[in-house]
Parts: structure tokens; C-alpha cells; sequence
């Protein structure tokens, strides 16, 4: 401990220290520490008083005469510790690059840098749909080879990053990227910030980006706006349906000083000790040797692609997770598993604590294989008694080839995860309510559509029964009317089916289906509707049309919703200029729908707020039809778009699906 009152003056000194500088207690105490091992340099006095904390290593000053190299952790005891009459603690031990114990954290301080950098400090949220249409454009003038025009054409991804438009930043980013305000950052060209020797790391994560992965993870050199250039980790996920069309979370973390190698083995040693302390997060070692020597095994045999290798093995998932076996444990990862201590889990593997066959392990073990330093994802795992816990599941490898250790956090969400489950549930209850207030709606229709083959049921029984009570029936002709019963019988049960399935409350299962049969389908169920209220329809659609993925009822629940309200809204136009204009078209792989109008338009108030909840013109209405058409969309990973129609008087809604995949 040293006093700061009046200098620098030693007030409490250890063995500790008296091993490591030669002075005993007695010798020690009561002196200036400038005059016994050396000053502070002043750089070190400055940051104590901006931060409260330093750590770095130190020249300083033995007994004999002779310097040594220490390793010095510099803290505020008390708040007045920087001014007169505080406190200072310091916590210095000698540096010996050769030690056994500096070796170790050497090897492991990579895998928590990973860690703390996976959280990066700095976030970026960047509009990237200008990348997207350069993209499109390149594909247009017949580029086949993204990847290869990319990288030999620098200036073509620095026009990209041009096109790249910042639209937020947080306050770690203005100390980071300053000097300037928030304003200041985001209207500055995202190319300024990156120096030209870096292009090709932006490159790589266009092509992340493009080739469908979901993280881009690398180390590059930004610059400052002041010039100044500097190391940092680069990361940035890619979410279904942002690239080329929203925005993304891009995060830097400052890594410049980490390459001082002193200066990172002392963060490893602080780092580690943080993280096995840390109460909420469950952390764990695991050694899987075995691992090691498959994936050589692999790789030798010429696997190349182990994601088709485990399709055909599929009992290899398995087999890795019964060689992963827990070497060291915190006191959160003990409770997450409901163990009664920490032995209870050390040398035991992941055996029963797994689903078979665990898909989110499966993608954990292929990205191993190609040497991915950090893979996060949820997963469901199992207590030692056997009752399921939800976690937030992040894996970070040894960068040694030679090791077989993972390094493995986890966060139990497991509330989350119901309460994510309950507003589905809840989704899909009030989705049931608009389908019975739009059944209610559709009553006339669903009569007529009834009363038609009932009443050419009726017809052709009485005609049957004329014709067998004559003396020799024709049986050709009564064959075909019975034939014609059976027909309008078989119809009666197919609107009868329908009405049921869209009145029914259920799971939603995901197939693949085509847009336009639905819409058929809509226009069928809405026929009488439409006549009724005089209102012609018009369809305009591509000639090739890609399928989507979803549930049939509720996608046919979206469009009548939409329908219904074009109608309603057209109740204030002359029966000869109502119209119905649908819309398919196909593009940036996704489908979607129009249903534009020649009613009246949307007003401002509408127009500000078109999903607000309760909202409606309708005497009978629920206000929840609009709101439950973008959330099943949604659901279905698409969306709902609003506006006036440009080419006449009317409002268009539009439906937004994304086409279906290959299968499999």
C-alpha cells in the first residue's frame, strides 16, 4: 500500500514484495517508493486518475543495485486515492517468460480473447441495401464469379463500401472512431474508415455475406477519423432476409494492445479468474482427444465435407459427444445441470446431457472441422435428473491443432424460451379469433357456395327418382345423374372441409405451396362477395412463379383479410368503378402478392400508424385484422407492406414471402 499524502510513501509492504525487491518490511515502510524501486512514470499516474486501474509491466529497481522486469497492477484503494491523502494498492509480481505457469496462460489466453471479443464493444448498424444492388448489377452485365471478381477488383468493393450508409453507431464507437460527435460518424463514407490495406477483409465478409454463412468473424486495421489506424476484431451476422435488402449489426473490438505479449498474458490470468467467477454465466472445459485424432483421420481419407459426411454417418455426432468430457467446471455450470458439486461433472461426457443426434451440436462439431474459433447458437440440453433446461450455447476452440480443448459458456434462457412460446401461442389464439370475425363476414358467401350443388343435388334426385318409376328407366342416363349427385356431394364436402380448416385453432406446419393456387382459392371462397358488391377483379402475374413455404390456412386467412377490406373500402365508390387489381410477381427471391383498390386511399392518420392495434371503421369489426395479417406474415418470415396506389385512386396492401428452397 502506498500513501499518496505529501508523495509517494510506502505504508505496508509483504514477504511477497520483500522476495521480489530485497528490502525487508522494516527497511521499507515509512520510505518514499521513487527512491526505494523507482518512480511511476507519469503516463501510468494519468490513467490511474482517469480510470481508477492500471496493468502493465515495469523496470524497477532491486536492493542489490540490479533491475528486474515486474508485472505491476496498479488500483485506487480509495476514491481519493489520485489526490492528496488517498490510497494506492499495488500488486506486482517479476516477469519470467521461460515459467512453466506463463507458458500455460500464453496457450490459453486466445480462447478468452475470443470470448470477451465474440461481445464486441463497438456496434455499427449499417444500411447495406446499396451492396445488394451492385451485386444484382454485377450478375446483370453476366458476372458468374463473385468471389474471384471481387478480390481482383478492389476499387469495385471500395465503391461498395461507398454504397454502404451508416445509419446508427453507439458511444463506444465516438471513442473508439473519434474524434466528432455521433453526427459526425455516421455522415463520414464508411470507405474513410477503412485504410486501402484492408479492403480485402471487407471483401471476405461480402462474400460471407453473399455465400449464405451467418456470422463473419476477422481481424483487420480500421482508421480513426483523426487518421489514426488501429487493430481490431471485426464481426458481423448476417440475418435471413438483410443481405442485400436491410441492415446489420457490424461490432469492432479494439485489439491494438493486445499484441504486446505481456500485457496479454496478464489479461488471460484476470480474464480467466473473472470467468470462472462469474455467477450467471455456466463455464466449462471440455477435452476431447479423441475428436482430434477423427478429424486427422478425416482429413487424411479426404473428407472435405464433413456436413455430407455426418448425412451419411449420422451416428458421428454421437460419438463426439460421448468423447467431449468435462475438465474443469464453475459453480454456474453446476447448478445449470443440477449436480450436487463440481465432481459430480468433471470426466463425465456429454452422454444424456444431449438430445441424439443434437442438430445445434452437429453444427458446433462441422464448424470445428473447418477451424471456426467461435461457434454461438441456442440449445436444449438435459439436468442430471433428466428435465430439460434451454441455453444460450457459446463454443470457442484452442487454436493449437495439437489440442483438443473447447472452452464452452452458457446461459440458461430457459424463461425466455417459454415466454417466446406463450406470445406464439397467444399469436396464434388471437390469429383464431380474426378467422371466426372474418367467417362471420363471409357467412353470405359460405351460403351460396353451399345452396349451389344442395340445389343441384336436390334437382337431380327428383329427376332420378321421375326416371325410375317409368317402366324401363334408362339406365344410362340415370347412371349420369347419379353421377352428377356424386359430384356436387363430393363439392359440398370440399367447402364444407375448407370453412372448417379456417376455422380451426392448430400448430402451424410449414409446406411448400404455391401463392397463386391460394389466391384461386381466396377468390372462390370470395366469389359471392364480389358479386354482390359489383366489384371486378383483374390479375397481373409473372409467367414463372417460384413456390413459398408456410401453412395454407393461414396464408388464405391473410389474403381474404385483405380482400375483404379492399371491399369494404370501396362501399363509398360507384358500383361501376369498383375494382380489384391482384397482383404475383417474383424477384430477389421472394413472392409477393398485391391487392390494390379504387376506393378512396389511406388516410394520414392510417397511413402514420397502418398496424395499430383495436383500430377500425367497421361497426362490427375487432380492430386486429391487419395486425394479425403482418404477424402471420411475419411468422412465415415475410411481411406486409402499405401504401396509396401511384397509378390511380386506391390503397395497395402487399403480401411479401420468401420463395421456398430446394428440398431437402
Amino acid at each position: 500500500m502506498i500513501s499518496t499524502a505529501g508523495g509517494t510513501t510506502i505504508t505496508s509492504w509483504n514477504l511477497a514484495a520483500a522476495a521480489l525487491y530485497g528490502w525487508q518490511p522494516q527497511e521499507a515502510l515509512g520510505r518514499s517508493l521513487p527512491d526505494l524501486i523507482g518512480p511511476y512514470p507519469e503516463a501510468v499516474i494519468e490513467d490511474l486518475r482517469a480510470r481508477g486501474l492500471w496493468e502493465g509491466t515495469l523496470e524497477r529497481r532491486r536492493r542489490d543495485g540490479a533491475t528486474c522486469t515486474a508485472r505491476v497492477r496498479l488500483a485506487r484503494a480509495t476514491e481519493a486515492g489520485a489526490e492528496a491523502g488517498g490510497e494506492w494498492m499495488e500488486v506486482s509480481s517479476a516477469v519470467d517468460a521461460h515459467h512453466p505457469a506463463e507458458r500455460a496462460l500464453a496457450a490459453s489466453e486466445y480462447r478468452y480473447r475470443n470470448l470477451f471479443g465474440a461481445v464486441a464493444a463497438s456496434f455499427w448498424e449499417l444500411d447495406f441495401s446499396g451492396v445488394g444492388r451492385l451485386l444484382r448489377q454485377l450478375r446483370e452485365q453476366g458476372v458468374t464469379d463473385l468471389p474471384g471478381h471481387l478480390r481482383s477488383n478492389p476499387a469495385a468493393v471500395r465503391e461498395m463500401m461507398r454504397w454502404t450508409r451508416i445509419v446508427d453507431t453507439n458511444d463506444r464507437s465516438i471513442e473508439m472512431f473519434g474524434p466528432g460527435s455521433k453526427r459526425d460518424l455516421i455522415s463520414t463514407p464508411l470507405d474513410q474508415y477503412w485504410p486501402e490495406a484492408s479492403t480485402a477483409d471487407f471483401t471476405e465478409s461480402v462474400l460471407a455475406a453473399i455465400g449464405g454463412r451467418s456470422r463473419h468473424v476477422a481481424e483487420t486495421r480500421m482508421r480513426a477519423r483523426d487518421g489514426r489506424e488501429f487493430d481490431a476484431l471485426f464481426t458481423v451476422s448476417f440475418l435471413p432476409g438483410t443481405v442485400g435488402n436491410g441492415t446489420l449489426l457490424v461490432g469492432f473490438t479494439d485489439i491494438s494492445d493486445r499484441v504486446q505479449a505481456t500485457r496479454q498474458l496478464g489479461e488471460a490470468s484476470t480474464r480467466r479468474k473473472m470467468l470462472m467467477d462469474v455467477p450467471t454465466i455456466a463455464l466449462s472445459e471440455l477435452a476431447a482427444p479423441d475428436a482430434r485424432g477423427v478429424f486427422q483421420q478425416l482429413r487424411a481419407a479426404g473428407v472435405t465435407d464433413l456436413h455430407a459426411y455426418i448425412d451419411q454417418h449420422p451416428d458421428f455426432v454421437d460419438k463426439v459427444a460421448a468423447s467431449l468430457r468435462f475438465t474443469a467446471v464453475n459453480e454456474a455450470t453446476v447448478r445449470l445441470f443440477g449436480a450436487r458439486t463440481a465432481e459430480d461433472l468433471i470426466g463425465r461426457s456429454l452422454t444424456g446431457l444431449l438430445q441424439p443426434r443434437c442438430e445445434v451440436m452437429r453444427r458446433s462439431i462441422e464448424g470445428s472441422f473447418e477451424r471456426e474459433p467461435v461457434f454461438q447458437s441456442e440449445i436444449r440440453m438435459f439436468r442430471l435428473d433428466g428435465t430439460p433446461v434451454d441455453t444460450l450455447f457459446c463454443r470457442v476452440s484452442n487454436p493449437d491443432p495439437s489440442s483438443g480443448e473447447v472452452l464452452v459458456a452458457q446461459i440458461d434462457i430457459s424463461d425466455q424460451v417459454k415466454a417466446r412460446h406463450e406470445i406464439e401461442r397467444m399469436r396464434q389464439q388471437a390469429a383464431h379469433a380474426s378467422r371466426i370475425a372474418l367467417l362471420g363476414q363471409l357467412a353470405a358467401s359460405i351460403v351460396h357456395e353451399i345452396s349451389q350443388p344442395v340445389t343441384a343435388i336436390s334437382m337431380h334426385a327428383a329427376a332420378a327418382e321421375r326416371l325410375a318409376k317409368v317402366p324401363e328407366p334408362p339406365v344410362d342416363k340415370l347412371a349420369r345423374i347419379t353421377g352428377q349427385i356424386g359430384q356436387n356431394a363430393l363439392r359440398v364436402g370440399a367447402i364444407i372441409q375448407r370453412i372448417r380448416s379456417l376455422a380451426s385453432n392448430r400448430e402451424i406446419p410449414m409446406v411448400v405451396l404455391s401463392l397463386a393456387d391460394i389466391l384461386a382459392e381466396t377468390r372462390l371462397l370470395l366469389r359471392q362477395e364480389l358479386t354482390e358488391k359489383g366489384v371486378q377483379v383483374t390479375l397481373a402475374r409473372d409467367a414463372v412463379l417460384p413456390d413459398v413455404r408456410g401453412d395454407r390456412i393461414q396464408l388464405q386467412q391473410v389474403l381474404a383479410n385483405l380482400m375483404v377490406n379492399a371491399i369494404q373500402a370501396m362501399d363509398v365508390s360507384p358500383r361501376g368503378e369498383r375494382r380489384i387489381d391482384l397482383s404475383l410477381r417474383t424477384g430477389d427471391g421472394m413472392v409477393s402478392v398485391e391487392v390494390a383498390d379504387t376506393g378512396p386511399g389511406l388516410s394520414p392518420a392510417f397511413q402514420a400508424d397502418p398496424f395499430q392495434t383495436f383500430r377500425t371503421t367497421k361497426p362490427d369489426g375487432l380492430g386486429i385484422g391487419l395486425t394479425i395479417c403482418r404477424s402471420i406474415a411475419e411468422a412465415h418470415g415475410g411481411r406486409i407492406e402499405v401504401r396509396d396506389r401511384i397509378d390511380a385512386a386506391g390503397a395497395a396492401f402487399t403480401l411479401v414471402l420468401p420463395a421456398a428452397g430446394p428440398a431437402g
